[in-house]
């Protein structure tokens, strides 16, 4: 990771002891990258133990699933992340079109609870982040501020959303069953496009030393954690696809550059394939 460029010593060693203390007291391990790309090495009592908890539990162990491998069920482990080839009667082309689905990731439905874990968990490890006096702020018109809330509360962290007041009841109805106090959702003006005003509140926020911003734009563990997990998962699918057609040929990837972090799979493509 040091080649990646991120931070691999204990910045405040102070901080990191507390932070260590608070997980260690509420019994919450957080999982490797090395885990979550490969599911498979998570350790056997854990996967019992999830078994008999619900993906969408406020739970810690849910830790555990922030992964590509989640089945149909959200539950159980799958061979090959779920994913649909287009055929080309929609698609117009030969060329197979792979789309991987992030619809079985826990608690939102949406692959923003890696970026969020992968933001934070950094902070934790290397003495970044206090869990006991400081507040994680999760900026975003959407999914990565909810991702950001249901990772902090899993983890008793406490994490405040940050987001435009014109999105939609539901993203607002989900917050306020998963925030802990009704004060951590701060409603900006306007809508979606509505960026810079998300901003401007949270460089206010940041003059308070207890809040902690977690910009996925400049958080360089957001590439990281997409790097490992998401890129490695996208390779899983197609070496699942080539065993069956040792003729294919992994040609493009194609992402959104709505965080800048998931298009680090295409990264990690490039160097395996």
């Amino acid at each position: 990771m040091a080649r990646l460029g991120i931070e691999t010593e204990i910045v405040d060693e102070k901080v990191f002891a507390s932070a260590l203390a608070w997980f260690r007291k509420a019994k919450i391990a957080l999982p490797t990258f090395a885990q979550l790309a490969d599911p498979r090495t998570i350790p056997q009592e854990i996967r019992d133990a999830l078994a008999k908890i619900g993906p969408d539990e406020a739970h810690p162990l849910n830790l555990f699933r922030v992964h590509w491998y989640n089945g149909p069920d959200r539950r159980a482990q799958a061979d090959v992340p779920q994913h649909v080839v287009l055929p080309e009667a929609v698609t117009g082309t030969k060329a197979k079109i792979v789309v991987a689905l992030g619809r079985a990731f826990p608690m939102i439905e949406a692959h923003k609870v890696l970026a969020a874990y992968s933001c934070l968990a950094p902070r934790i490890v290397t003495g970044r982040y206090d869990p006991t006096t400081q507040r994680v702020v999760w900026p975003s018109t959407g999914n990565y501020c909810r991702g950001g809330v249901a990772i902090s509360r899993i983890m008793e962290c406490r994490g405040v959303a940050v987001l435009p007041q014109g999105m939609s009841a539901e993203r607002f109805e989900w917050l306020d069953h998963w925030v802990t106090q009704p004060g951590d959702i701060i409603r900006t003006p306007g809508c979606e496009s509505n960026v810079k005003e998300i901003y401007d509140e949270c460089a206010l926020l940041e003059k308070d030393p207890h809040n902690v911003i977690l910009n996925q734009f400049s958080e360089y563990a957001n590439h990281l954690g997409h790097y490992f997990v998401t890129g490695s998962a996208l390779g899983a699918i197609f070496q699942a696809l080539h065993a069956k057609q040792p003729s294919l040929r992994l040609a493009g990837f194609v992402s959104a550059t709505g965080s800048a972090g998931t298009i680090g799979a295409g990264d990690y493509l490039k160097e395996h394939f």
